[in-house]
């Protein structure tokens, strides 16, 4: 999937766009507090999860830990990465590797 980009090297979401009408937000997790990005009551969908690069190419960024469905390990992904899951519940988490104690990304509902 192409990175959509604004001038200050942000990754914006995908619902920034006129007339998306899928379920789609931000991400902004640090490495203390799990942010919730879907609680489903019904079957599980599918959501794309994007972890944005550093604003600036002399930072480091940020890996991004993925919880599905409360499981006990984890899924990492990269800045500048994005990852499918199909989960009833998803919650993320900044992970180590960069120079703050945030990340910044966007999800979208894939179907």
């Amino acid at each position: 999937m192409a990175r959509n980009t604004q001038g200050s090297g942000r990754a914006t979401s995908p619902g920034d766009s006129v007339g998306i009408q899928v379920p789609a937000g931000r991400i902004h997790a640090s490495r203390t507090r799990w942010q919730t990005v879907l609680v489903a009551p019904g079957k599980p969908s599918i959501y794309r999860l994007f972890n944005a690069p550093a604003r600036r190419p002399t930072e480091a960024a940020n890996a991004m830990l993925v919880e599905v469905d409360g499981s006990k390990r984890p899924v990492h992904v990269e800045p500048g990465a994005s990852i499918d899951v199909m989960a009833k519940r998803i919650r993320v988490q900044a992970g180590k590797g960069g120079d703050g104690d945030t990340i910044d990304g966007w999800y979208v509902m894939v179907s």
